[in-house]
C-alpha cells in the first residue's frame, strides 16, 4: 500500500502568506465563502419576521381581509390579526439592561505588575476620557450591539483609530515659492509646461498634498495665474472610533470560526459615497485610479443565491412593497483582514481594501490599499459579543427570535381567538327568517337565514371557558420571564437576577477587551504630551506608550440589581449598619466604597463630583500640610466632624511633621501654643477614627479648643 506525500510547496496555504501584491481573486472567493453561510439566510429572516411581526397577508389595520390573503379569510373577513410584540419586547427589555451597564459600569483598569497599581488610576482616567467624549457615538454603537446579538446571537465591536483631518485654504503666490531651498529651481519647473509631471511631485511633497489631481491644479493656477488655493490639513480629532458590526450584513468570517482572534480571515462590507472614496485618498493613502474605476461600479453589489432560491435581502426587501433602492449611488467595499505570516514567519495582520465588482483593470488587478493592518497590538481589531455558548462556532448562538417565535405565535392565537369572541358577544350573529334560499356564514353582525320560523333572533355564542387563553398567555409570559432573566412576580429573584446578570457579565466582557485595545491604540498613536494633557497634568500619569504597554487589562463591573433603587438602598444601608462598625481592622477602603455607592445611585453625578483615589489623597495631603502651617503660626485649625479621612491624615501628619526640621525644633523647644494646637489636632483626627470604627453615638469633635478656656 502506498500514498503520495504532498511537497511543502503544495502544502502552503497562499491566503496566510504575506505578499507584497494582494491575490484578488484568492480573496474574493474567500469572502464568497465566509458569505456562503448566508445560504442559512432563511434564519435571519425568520428573526426578522419574528421580531418586527411580518408575515404573508398582513394587512397594515391588524385584520384578516381577503384582499390581502387571497382566499376567504377564516373565521370570517376582518377577523383580528393582531401584531403581539413578546419578541420585540424581551429584546427591548435586555437591551435597556445591557445599555444601562455598559454605560453605568465601574471601568477600571487591571496591571499586570503590582508595582503599577499607582498608575492605573491615570490609565482608567485615559480610556474613560475617549468613552466620555465620544459618549454619544458609544451609546448608539453599544445598542445597535445589543441588538444585533439579541436578535441573530451573535455581533462584533470593531474598534479603530481615526485621525479627522479638515483643510482650510490658503492663497499662495508664485513669488512664495522662491523662498524655499533651490527655489529657482522649482519655479523653472512650475513655469515649464514639459515639466509639469516632475513639478507635480514636487508639490506633494513640498504642500502635503496627497492627491497629484490637487497639485495638478496648484501647478497649473500657479504658472497661468501666478498665484494659488492649497488646502492646509489641521487634525480636529484623533482618537479611538468604535463600530457595531452584523453578522452576514457587514461582517463575515468563516463558519468553523470559534474565536475572532483565531479566525482565517474577516472581511468587513461597507458602502461608501463618492466623496468619502476621495476623502481616503488624501487621510488614508487609497489608490486614485482605483477609485475611478470603483466609482463605475455604483449600485452594484456581490449577492449569493439562498438555498429556497431567492437572493438574500436586506431590511423590508423581502416585502412586496416598492422602494427606492438607497445603495444606487453608493459603491461597495471590502476590507479583508488575514492574519498572515511573512518570509521570516513572523506573523501579522495585513488588510487589503478592494471592490468586489471592481478587481482588474485591463487584466491588472486593482485595489484601494493593501499591506499590514498598521495596530501595533497585533490582533484583529474586532470583539465578538455571543448571546449564549451552545457549542464553540460563533455562528451556533441563537437570537430571542429563534428561542421565543413559537411562544409569541401561541399568544397571537389567543389573542386573536379572544378578540374574535369578543366580537361575538357583543354583536352576535343574528339569525332571520329564511325567504331566498339558505346561507350559513357565521361572524359579528352577520345575518343568517333559518327555516320554518318568521321571528327574529341572535345566534347564541360558542360555549367553552375563554379564562383558559388567559391561563395560556400567562403562562408563556411567565416562561419568557423566567427563560431570559427578566422580573416576574412568579419567577424566584434568585433565578431571574442570576441570568440577568449573567447576560450583563457576558456583554461587559467583551466590552472590556473594546477597552484594551483602546488603550492600546492610544499607546500608538497618542503623544506623551497628549497623554500627559489628557491626565491633566497629575504627578506620576504615564507619559509615553513605553510605561503602559501590554501591562494592563480592564474589569467593567455592574449589578444589574443596581437597577431597582430599592434595592440599592437596602444594599449600602445593611453595609452601613453590618459591615462599618464591625470594621475595628480597618479594612475598608472608604474612598472606594464611596466611588460605589455614588455610581449606584447616579453614575452621572458621581462621573462629575469624585476623584480619583490619587488625586484625593494628593488634596488630602496638602489639606494637612496647610493646617500644621497655620499651628506654626499659632493658629486654631478647623476640626472636622466624623472626618472619613482621617486615618490618612494621621499618616500624612506624621510624615509632614518628621520631614520639617522647624516643626520638630518647635515641638520639642518649648513652642507651647503649637504642641497643644497638635495634640488637639490629632485627638481630633483620632476621635474621628474611633467613631467610624466603633460606631460611637456620641461625641463630635471629641476635644475641646485650646482658645475656649
Amino acid at each position: 500500500m502506498t500514498s503520495d506525500t504532498a511537497s511543502p510547496q503544495a502544502a502552503q496555504d497562499e491566503l496566510l502568506q504575506t505578499t507584497s501584491e494582494p491575490d484578488l481573486d484568492l480573496l474574493l472567493k474567500e469572502y464568497e465563502q465566509a458569505g456562503g453561510y448566508l445560504n442559512n439566510q432563511w434564519r435571519y429572516d425568520r428573526s426578522d419576521r419574528s421580531r418586527f411581526m411580518r408575515w404573508d397577508g398582513q394587512a397594515p389595520d391588524g385584520r384578516k381581509h381577503r384582499a390581502y390573503v387571497g382566499e376567504d379569510c377564516l373565521p370570517w373577513e376582518n377577523a383580528s390579526d393582531t401584531r403581539i410584540p413578546l419578541v420585540d419586547g424581551i429584546i427591548k427589555d435586555l437591551e435597556c439592561v445591557l445599555c444601562a451597564a455598559g454605560s453605568r459600569a465601574q471601568v477600571k483598569a487591571i496591571p499586570q505588575n503590582f508595582a503599577d497599581e499607582a498608575k492605573a488610576g491615570q490609565v482608567t482616567k485615559l480610556v474613560n476620557h475617549f468613552r466620555q467624549q465620544r459618549r454619544r457615538e458609544l451609546m448608539r454603537e453599544r445598542q445597535l450591539v445589543a441588538n444585533y446579538m439579541l436578535s441573530y446571537g451573535v455581533a462584533a465591536w470593531q474598534i479603530g483609530w481615526e485621525r479627522q483631518v479638515t483643510y482650510q485654504r490658503t492663497e499662495f503666490s508664485l513669488q512664495q515659492l522662491a523662498e524655499f531651498p533651490n527655489g529657482a529651481e522649482l519655479m523653472q519647473m512650475v513655469l515649464d509646461p514639459a515639466l509639469e509631471d516632475a513639478a507635480v511631485e514636487v508639490a506633494v511633497q513640498q504642500f502635503g498634498v496627497a492627491s497629484k489631481k490637487q497639485a495638478r491644479k496648484i501647478v497649473r493656477d500657479l504658472r497661468k495665474h501666478g498665484q494659488a488655493e492649497i488646502p492646509r490639513p489641521y487634525v480636529t480629532y484623533n482618537g479611538p472610533v468604535w463600530n457595531a458590526r452584523k453578522l452576514s450584513e457587514d461582517i463575515y468570517w468563516p463558519t468553523s470560526t470559534t474565536d475572532l482572534q483565531r479566525g482565517r480571515a474577516i472581511f468587513i462590507r461597507d458602502f461608501l459615497s463618492e466623496t468619502e472614496l476621495r476623502e481616503n485618498v488624501l487621510t488614508d493613502g487609497w489608490d486614485e485610479e482605483w477609485v475611478e474605476q470603483a466609482l463605475k461600479t455604483k449600485g452594484k453589489m456581490v449577492t449569493w443565491e439562498n438555498e429556497i432560491g431567492n437572493l438574500i435581502h436586506e431590511g423590508d426587501a423581502w416585502t412586496a412593497a416598492s422602494r427606492t433602492d438607497t445603495k444606487d449611488d453608493l459603491v461597495e467595499v471590502i476590507w479583508a483582514y488575514v492574519r498572515t505570516v511573512d518570509s521570516e514567519d513572523i506573523p501579522e495582520v495585513c488588510c487589503t481594501v478592494f471592490c468586489p465588482n471592481a478587481i482588474k483593470d485591463n487584466g491588472v488587478e486593482i485595489y484601494a490599499k493593501h499591506g499590514p493592518c498598521g495596530y501595533a497590538h497585533g490582533k484583529y481589531p474586532f470583539v465578538e459579543v455571543q448571546q449564549e455558548r451552545v457549542t464553540r462556532r460563533l455562528v451556533d448562538s441563537r437570537g430571542v427570535p429563534e428561542v421565543a417565535a413559537t411562544w409569541q405565535d401561541e399568544v397571537k392565537t389567543q389573542s386573536d381567538m379572544l378578540a374574535d369572541r369578543t366580537q361575538l358577544e357583543i354583536n352576535p350573529t343574528l339569525v332571520v327568517p329564511n325567504k331566498l334560499g339558505a346561507k350559513y356564514r357565521i361572524g359579528p353582525g352577520i345575518k343568517v337565514r333559518k327555516m320554518f320560523n318568521e321571528s327574529l333572533d341572535y345566534l347564541e355564542p360558542p360555549k367553552g371557558n375563554p379564562q383558559l387563553a388567559f391561563e395560556v398567555i400567562a403562562m408563556v409570559q411567565r416562561r419568557a420571564a423566567d427563560y431570559w432573566g427578566l422580573p416576574h412576580p412568579e419567577v424566584l429573584p434568585a433565578k431571574w437576577q442570576a441570568r440577568l446578570q449573567q447576560a450583563v457579565e457576558s456583554f461587559l466582557a467583551a466590552e472590556e477587551e473594546v477597552c484594551v485595545q483602546t488603550l492600546q491604540l492610544a499607546q500608538q498613536y497618542l503623544t506623551p504630551e497628549e497623554m500627559q494633557r489628557i491626565g491633566g497634568g497629575l504627578e506620576g500619569f504615564p507619559t509615553s506608550p513605553q510605561d503602559i504597554a501590554g501591562e494592563y487589562d480592564f474589569q467593567l463591573v455592574f449589578d444589574a440589581r443596581d437597577l431597582d433603587m430599592e434595592f440599592t438602598f437596602k444594599k449600602l444601608d445593611a453595609i452601613s449598619k453590618l459591615i462599618i462598625p464591625n470594621d475595628r481592622g480597618g479594612a475598608v477602603d472608604y474612598s472606594k466604597l464611596t466611588a460605589i455607592a455614588m455610581a449606584a445611585i447616579d453614575p452621572t453625578l458621581a462621573a462629575s463630583v469624585l476623584q480619583d483615589q490619587q488625586g484625593a489623597a494628593a488634596k488630602t495631603f496638602q489639606q494637612v500640610n496647610q493646617d500644621v502651617a497655620l499651628m506654626a503660626l499659632g493658629n486654631e485649625p478647623q476640626y472636622p466632624q466624623n472626618d472619613p479621612t482621617a486615618q490618612m491624615k494621621m499618616q500624612f501628619l506624621q510624615t509632614i511633621v518628621q520631614g520639617n526640621p522647624k516643626y520638630v525644633q518647635a515641638l520639642q523647644g518649648g513652642d507651647e501654643r503649637f504642641r497643644e494646637l497638635m495634640e488637639n489636632y490629632g485627638k481630633s483626627l483620632q476621635q474621628s477614627v474611633v467613631q467610624l470604627g466603633q460606631n460611637v453615638v456620641t461625641g463630635r469633635t471629641g476635644v475641646k479648643p485650646v482658645g475656649a478656656g
